[in-house]
């Protein structure tokens, strides 16, 4: 039991601390996906949503909000639901990291964000849509 909680905290530290990477180790994080694609992620969780990013989500996307299971669209057109999701204005984001496979079609982007007492984590899945843009397909928040 102590090796295995050992192992996934080695693990864990590595991927939190490790710059983002392709499968071959080569840094993500001054490429054009992460420029891409974090401004998406954090204009949806900014509040920011226009009629521009709805491009940027799949129809199909959708949102798992701490214990929750609810579509994306669903959550961003309701202002009750929007509230539990949408970040405060104060919010910093402390870590980010993606993660991509060698093919370039989906990603993988963590990220940590901080308002006063309050950490929450994002995990969003993007592939490339029919529309040939980045999509959100799933988004983690806890």
């Amino acid at each position: 039991m102590k090796r295995t909680a050992l192992f996934i905290i080695a693990v864990f530290s590595i991927a939190a601390f490790s710059p983002p990477l392709n499968g071959q180790g080569k840094n993500l994080e001054d490429s054009k996906p992460y420029k891409q694609l974090m401004p998406v992620a954090l204009s949806i969780l900014e509040g920011n949503y226009s009629p521009k990013l709805k491009d940027n989500i799949s129809p199909e996307a959708y949102l798992i909000n701490n214990n929750t299971y609810e579509s994306l669209f669903e959550v961003l057109g309701n202002p009750e639901k929007r509230k539990t999701f949408i970040e405060d204005k104060n919010t910093v984001v402390e870590f980010s990291q993606i993660i991509m496979p060698d093919d370039k079609t989906t990603a993988y982007v963590i990220f940590e964000t901080k308002s006063e007492n309050i950490t929450n984590w994002h995990t969003i899945f993007f592939e490339i849509g029919k529309n040939k843009k980045w999509q959100v397909v799933s988004w983690h928040k806890s």
